[in-house]
């Protein structure tokens, strides 16, 4: 139900709109003795240029099959179980996965809310992308989707063998480059996403026989300026696509984080490091969604008032925010004007931001100098050049919640905080005098 308020205070119209919320999947399972976790996607997906390796020994019971995280380097050797550890590839290529950090910190959370279960619970994990190739080449029917498929048959009869319950809950999403680069258009990938997740669905129900669904805990891809050669905007649009999907009501993509706060070893590929904390970005909302219930949702803008204030023009936004307050980070993030935010009429002419601030713990305030009424607010589409991706130097913005202040995890001796980031985003602001619906996307 949409609320909506006028009020006129001083002789000035002030507009709120709420739009909306949608509600991303939430869904609470009963866990099996082994839980198949694929991760896939493209060379992210893999452990591109991740070396060395974090995770050189298991510490949570979690397994992999015996040709290795990635299979297909090891022979296709999926002949028995074994403890999940990380290498770097054969070819030198390739190190550590997401999936080794998404299931550890998934157990670590679980054992501390259940020990007995977490005794009894495993996951048989995999790493089954391929570098640099669009959405459609993973889709179902061509070779890397039937890496899955034997996965799913091979855990399957190994579960059997060892007298082991057997599903697949979830698989991790790690693409979307190629896909920008190639200019594919916004509802096409959204159309391919789905399509994609209901059949990985629907093979994973036919194999193990499982009712509950199978999710996918995705990310916002934040590289589009390293592609800008190839396709030279500022518009993310798959990024745009992905936060669609992660606010669909009851969609079953539902995204962990977004990418530009993490270090880059080439302005392309994750480091090791950031590789494993990425998947443990996974791993928590895993375990919020699949075992806490939260119905999770990422930073997002749901309503906003326009205001006059002297000769300038202000605009609150308010934000979904998972754990206030929010926060204009600048020594995570180097600030690449404006805190990442920008304004741009309906002829995609850029409108002069004066100030960016907090109003609130989860309002940001805009001023400007036009009537923004019928603009659009955007958040990380300010830069327009080739530049490689990371914190300090790609497509990126301040803006983050407070999750860190009691989220945290070690890697390598270091301790990070792991605050929700604000995803890239592409928000209509309607006219003063209007109370139209407002897309919260």
């Amino acid at each position: 139900m949409m609320k909506m308020n006028i009020c006129v205070r001083s002789g000035v119209l002030f507009c709120l709109l709420m739009a909306g919320v949608p509600c991303s999947f939430a869904q609470k399972l009963v866990l099996t003795d082994w839980n198949y976790l694929p991760s896939y996607g493209q060379s992210l997906s893999v452990g591109w240029t991740a070396k060395p390796v974090v995770t050189t020994e298991q510490k949570n019971g979690n397994l992999m099959f015996k040709g290795g995280v990635r299979p297909f380097e090891g022979g296709n050797d999926r002949s028995a179980a074994v403890p999940l550890v990380e290498r770097v590839s054969p070819d030198g290529a390739r190190g550590e996965t997401p999936v080794s950090g998404a299931s550890g910190n998934f157990m670590r959370l679980l054992k501390k809310r259940d020990a007995g279960k977490a005794a009894r619970v495993r996951f048989l994990c995999s790493a089954d992308g391929v570098g640099g190739v669009s959405i459609g080449v993973l889709s179902k029917g061509n070779a890397p989707y039937q890496r899955i498929l034997d996965d799913l048959t091979a855990g399957r009869e190994l579960a059997d063998k060892a007298g082991k319950s057997f599903s697949m809950p979830c698989f991790l999403w790690t693409q979307g480059e190629t896909d920008q680069q190639d200019k594919k258009t916004r509802e096409w990938y959204k159309e391919k996403m789905r399509a994609l997740i209901q059949d990985i669905d629907a093979d994973a129900k036919a194999v193990t026989g499982q009712k509950n669904d199978v999710l996918c805990f995705g990310y916002q891809v934040s590289s589009h300026l390293n592609y800008f050669a190839q396709n030279p905007t500022d518009y993310p649009v798959i990024a745009v696509a992905q936060l669609d999907l992660a606010l669909e009501k009851d969609s079953r993509y539902i995204m962990a984080t977004p990418m530009y706060h993490f270090t880059y070893s080439d302005g392309v590929h994750l480091t090791a490091p950031m590789s494993r904390l990425y998947g443990e970005y996974a791993g928590y909302v895993m375990y919020k969604v699949m075992v806490e219930g939260v119905k999770w949702k990422p930073i997002h803008p749901v309503a906003h008032a326009i205001g006059r204030k002297g000769q300038d023009w202000t605009v609150d936004v308010k934000f979904f925010t998972p754990v206030p307050p929010l926060v204009l980070d600048t020594r995570t993030i180097l600030d690449p004007g404006n805190y990442g935010f920008s304004l741009v009429n309906g002829r995609e002419e850029p409108l002069e931001i004066k100030s960016v601030s907090l109003n609130g713990k989860n309002v940001v305030r805009i001023v400007t100098s036009s009537d923004p009424s019928g603009s659009r607010l955007r958040y990380g589409m300010n830069l327009k050049e080739k530049l490689p991706s990371g914190p300090r130097t790609g497509a990126r913005g301040c803006l983050r919640d407070s999750q860190g202040e009691k989220v945290k995890t070690r890697i390598q001796d270091v301790v990070y905080r792991m605050d929700n980031w604000c995803p890239f985003f592409d928000y209509p602001l309607e006219s003063r005098g209007r109370m139209n619906k407002t897309d919260s996307r």
